[in-house]
């Protein structure tokens, strides 16, 4: 090799070398927003979302880092896709058999300030058969034309116009028809749910703001973290609580990490389905993410969760099966 192309050929190492140094940079970058819980301001609340994405991408480096033989590159990209994998992994992974109890299917949907197809949902309530149904973004027309169905006999709604109403259907009496929270922006709906005599459940419909990603909404990121922070604690006493919904938020955002912190199982988690996304589906270019939960008290397990695409609607109705001890 001659000495101009001995020079060419270290100067393209050193390139590649630093390109690689500087993506891992990035990415421990991240991983920093996402360890330490840095994600209550904008872009960073919306752009940790992504989390599961990039902790796939994380592993381009580290294979190309082995192919060219960097292995100072490889050793610290190898570490960066541990990092990540402790934050993304357990949610694809069960984490154990439910235990006997009672059992409650739960589903819940975003119709998307009323554009989300009743007769989609209603077959898939006649199919799937849930004790309970929980709905968000529920204006008043939507809420008319499914009651009309008259696919449950019991309901506990606030229906509003725009996107901020929600509501409770169900199998058996729903009563203490409330708000979480006044001071929440979306009316998100509180009810008991009477199976029997010794048998009470509490249901919230949930719906926190979303933090949008616009510069007239920068402010939006701490009326979302305030909602979030609105929502009920996990409890070890009274009825057992499960809310469901729309929760603007993933596992990756820390205030929602500090709500299931306080004593929730998210049923989705549980049975291995944690990265299932449930929004955008309506042709959005965003990459999908999981944003609807269904968090029951740590008084009951998950058996089940599935994640249905409706017509209209930029989330997915989500279903789950609980045992409650």
């Amino acid at each position: 090799m001659t000495a101009p192309a001995r020079v060419a050929r270290r100067a393209a190492v050193r390139v590649w070398s630093a390109a690689l140094w500087l993506t891992l940079a990035g990415l421990a970058g991240w991983l920093l927003v996402r360890g330490v819980g840095y994600d209550h301001r904008t872009p960073f609340a919306q752009l940790v979302s992504f989390t599961p994405y990039v902790a796939a991408f994380s592993l381009v480096p580290l294979v190309a880092a082995l192919v060219t033989r960097r292995w100072l590159v490889a050793v610290a990209a190898g570490v960066v896709v541990v990092a990540f994998g402790a934050f993304v992994v357990p949610r694809a992974v069960p984490s154990g058999a439910p235990s006997d109890g009672d059992r409650l299917r739960v589903m819940a949907f975003n119709t998307k300030i009323g554009a989300g197809s009743v007769a989609e949902l209603a077959a898939l309530v006649r199919r799937e058969k849930p004790d309970v149904l929980t709905v968000q973004e529920l204006t008043p027309e939507w809420a008319a034309e499914f009651a009309a169905l008259r696919l449950f006999p019991y309901s506990a709604l606030r229906a509003l116009p725009g996107a901020s109403g929600t509501g409770i259907w169900a199998r058996y009496p729903l009563t203490d028809n409330r708000t979480v929270d006044p001071k929440s922006g979306f009316d998100q709906t509180d009810a008991q749910l009477r199976v029997s005599d010794d048998r009470v459940y509490e249901v919230v419909s949930a719906h926190p703001r979303p933090p949008i990603f616009r510069a007239a909404e920068w402010g939006s990121t701490s009326r979302w973290v305030g909602d979030l922070s609105r929502l009920p604690s996990a409890s070890k006493s009274g009825p057992v609580r499960v809310m469901a919904g729309d929760f603007n938020a993933s596992l990756d955002h820390s205030p929602f990490r500090k709500l299931v912190g306080t004593g929730y199982v998210d049923a989705a988690a549980e049975v291995g389905k944690g990265l299932v996304p449930t929004w955008p589906m309506n042709g959005n270019n965003a990459p999908p993410v999981t944003l609807d939960h269904v968090l029951v008290d740590s008084r009951a397990d998950a058996s089940r969760f599935d994640a249905y695409t409706i017509a209209g609607s930029d989330h997915r109705a989500i279903v789950a099966d609980l045992v409650i001890r």
